[in-house]
């Protein structure tokens, strides 16, 4: 092994010239693709693709009129003019004009368009509001793209007149999600790279040791992106693909090549002018550290390909893609450009720091951990506890689907929400859709519409449902008779509007229809799951010779909840078998990989409590300003186990390395934990204080699915820097003495005399 490391090294020391210029050429290339991405992103992808909600989402956009997946809802209102007065209807005339000469749009049909019988379903309460209908034809993901324009131009229009107009619907609540992480992405730069600088400085306190890092995260990121643009063309990416990317990219890239700078110009001080020889002393050690902690992130990200929401698996993609450039760019790029520089990665040195004496090795971590490991059970107990009483709230855990509370108040779409759910109701802009199939007799039959009215008077019985409505809304006070003679007989002779309307509940076959039950409350919230499970009970027990389905956001967000839930165990098992089979084959330990799980299970417990007190219990809505949800969004948790296990497994790789180097030359077992924490923990504490900073800036620059995983991450890397790794590893480790090294068949290696006297510390 080690002569294979030498001569990679004397390769890249070589060819040094050649590797930076393939990868210019390489990130240019991707450069170019990078920056298309955008386009091919969604914000789709949620769906469970076996679950009832998306066989009735399905039913409906490919059967039902207008509700196709880019249909969307418009939104007027004046605070004095009403509905019908001259100012009113001129207006909204002009407003239906002006999207209808929009080149992605189809159709507008608002209050103006309809008959007097039928006003009065556009018009809210206050009588100064409508709603109308926004078809497109594009498809989703484009519709994403173009909204925002669209939303803004409408704006600038209708204001000077008093008006204020939105649109509202998935594909424009995805656009703004869109619009709002971009604006995040570079908020999060503008605050976080001061901080990371300074860190950098602070660390190596050179100028151009300080600049590897961002070199090489930037080098990183730009072609994970890049490549990923020709996976977006393939399959269906998330938009939080860029936050994860530019987060775990910036975060791990900085990491990777803190240790490995770090680390090369320890060697070139032992080694002088043989920058060689340093180059294959750091490889063998920092390379081997890094290779194995970039296994572990992808492994740990893979298993997250287990669950069968998309926006998920792709989000695991993007993470997935950054590390391994991040490992490529690691062990290729860096050493190359170290080769170039030589000694002149010491240049520019900043004033003002002292050189450290690398021949001082009793310093502060190694009195810390000589202090806790005097007193291991009293520490080991107490840290045990602590995250234990920080992990309790995590036993209220609730999880959901986004809604429109994860937007800012200040965007237009939560405020277009507002008016739709003060004038018509909290639940009119996010329904309960009952599908009904029947794929040998028509629904309008006597039989078929008896059945249906009764369901609908079932379903308005629930508590909590304020308005249930379907075809049957269009003949009230008419028997089943009369309604299916009207129906199979003069459907064709409906007036347009009517038409038009009822077509938005009835297919054209009359093999689909849709019952909309309107509740009073958010779509995520405790009482919609209720009744959607009501209504499940329901249909269960009901006519057996047609199929239904409840579909909508609530049911889309139980669905997904569900189907990540049930998948969290499997990926909790994967990744624990996996990072004790890295660890084991790392340390030849058995005790060690199981010591590492339990510290993870640990940190993992108090940051799912911490998130529980902020955003479920509005700490953070209170204290930081976060939005006010009261759930944890359904994918944060298992992201939050695969990024958490793979970073912690990353510091345990980079300190128990070399905490077993130092072992392996003969110290003791205490001796060596303290060394080796000695010469670890600045680096250590400084790689995660700059990912705390770039995890925190997302916290506060994004929308809410970023600020949670943003801060969960935060926290998690705080914890596990300070807590787990100078306080639970040197106790544990002082605990269980030799037998953190016993492997089965591994001859256990004898003190060489070393004095454990040398190591106390008065």
């Amino acid at each position: 092994m080690r002569k294979g490391i030498e001569r990679y090294a004397k390769t890249t020391y070589q060819f040094r010239w050649g590797i930076v210029g393939i990868w210019i050429v390489f990130v240019i290339f991707c450069a170019f693709f990078a920056m298309q991405i955008n386009d091919l992103l969604t914000g789709g992808g949620w769906a469970d693709p076996e679950a009832d909600s998306t066989k009735a989402y399905e039913l409906m956009i490919e059967h039902i009129d207008g509700r196709d997946a880019t249909s969307l809802t418009l939104v007027l209102t004046h605070d004095e003019h009403e509905a019908g007065s001259e100012e009113y209807t001129e207006m909204l005339q002009s407003v239906s004009n002006l999207l209808e000469d929009e080149e992605t749009i189809s159709s507008v049909n608002t209050w103006n368009d309809v008959s007097p019988e039928l006003q009065e379903q556009f018009l809210g309460e206050d009588g100064r509001t409508s709603i109308g209908f926004i078809g497109m034809n594009i498809d989703e993901g484009f519709a994403q793209k173009v909204l925002p324009d669209i939303q803004e131009r409408l704006v600038e229009y209708v204001e000077p007149f008093g008006y204020e107009a939105f649109i509202l619907g998935a594909p424009a609540f995805w656009g703004e999600t869109t619009k709002l992480s971009q604006e995040g992405l570079e908020l999060a730069h503008l605050y976080a790279l001061p901080i990371i600088l300074l860190v950098l400085i602070l660390v190596f306190r050179s100028l151009v040791s300080s600049v590897m890092p961002l070199v090489l995260a930037g080098f990183s990121i730009v072609s994970s992106l890049g490549s990923l643009y020709f996976l977006a063309e393939q399959i269906e990416l998330s938009v939080f693909v860029l936050d994860s990317a530019l987060m775990l990219g910036i975060g791990v890239g900085i990491d990777f090549a803190l240790i490995f700078v770090k680390r090369f110009k320890e060697e070139l001080e032992k080694e002088g002018e043989n920058v060689i020889r340093a180059l294959s002393n750091t490889f063998q050690h920092a390379g081997h550290s890094i290779l194995f902690s970039s296994i572990t992130i992808i492994g740990s990200m893979a298993a997250i390909l287990f669950t069968d929401i998309s926006a998920v698996r792709s989000i695991a993609l993007g993470v997935m893609a950054v590390v391994f450039f991040l490992m490529l760019t690691t062990l290729t790029l860096l050493p190359a450009l170290l080769s170039i520089l030589g000694h002149r990665i010491n240049a520019l040195r900043v004033p003002f720091f002292k050189k450290k004496d690398r021949q001082v090795q009793h310093g502060v971590w190694y009195r810390l951990s000589h202090k806790i490991m005097r007193r291991p059970v009293i520490y080991l107990v107490s840290t045990v506890l602590f995250l234990l009483v920080i992990a309790f709230p995590a036993l209220e855990l609730e999880v959901s689907t986004p809604d429109s509370r994860m937007l800012p108040e200040s965007t237009q779409i939560r405020q277009g929400l507002s008016h739709l759910q003060n004038e018509f109701g909290v639940g009119f802009a996010s329904p309960i859709h009952v599908v009904i199939e029947s794929e040998e007799e028509s629904l309008v039959s006597v039989e078929n519409l008896d059945y249906i009215a009764e369901l609908e008077m079932m379903i308005e019985s629930i508590e909590h449902v304020d308005e249930v409505s379907s075809f049957l809304s269009y003949f009230p006070d008419m028997d089943q008779e009369t309604i299916h003679l009207l129906l199979s007989e003069q459907r064709d002779e409906f007036p347009d509007d009517v038409a038009q309307m009822m077509s938005r509940s009835l297919s054209q076959d009359e093999g689909i229809a849709v019952i909309d039950v309107i509740t009073n409350d958010y779509s995520s919230s405790d009482t919609n799951r209720d009744i959607v499970e009501e209504i499940r009970d329901i249909l269960s027990t009901s006519n057996q010779s047609l199929q239904m389905y409840v579909g909508g956001e609530t049911a889309e967000g139980i669905d997904t909840s569900a189907s990540l839930n049930s998948a969290l165990i499997q990926v909790l098992v994967f990744t624990l078998i996996l990072i004790f089979i890295i660890l084991t084959i790392t340390f030849k330990s058995i005790l060690l990989p199981l010591k590492a799980m339990l510290m993870n299970v640990l940190s993992l417990g108090a940051t799912y409590g911490i998130l529980v007190a902020f955003f479920q219990w509005g700490w953070g809505s209170s204290i930081l300003g976060f939005g006010d949800f009261g759930f944890i969004q359904s994918f944060i948790p298992i992201l939050l186990l695969g990024l958490l296990f793979s970073l912690s497994t990353d510091y345990e790789v980079f300190l128990l390395s070399r905490i077993q180097e130092e072992y392996e030359n003969g110290k003791t077992n205490e001796e060596s934990v303290a060394l080796g924490l000695e010469q670890t923990a600045p680096m250590i504490s400084g790689a995660a204080l700059i990912m705390i900073v770039v995890f925190a800036s997302f916290a506060f620059a994004g929308v809410l699915p970023m600020q949670q995983l943003g801060l969960g991450m935060a926290v998690a890397i705080a914890l596990d820097a300070t807590i787990v790794r100078l306080l639970l590893v040197p106790a544990t480790m002082k605990l269980l003495g030799d037998w953190n090294w016993w492997f089965p068949g591994k001859k256990r290696r004898s003190q060489t005399g070393y004095s454990e006297r040398k190591g106390e510390v008065s």
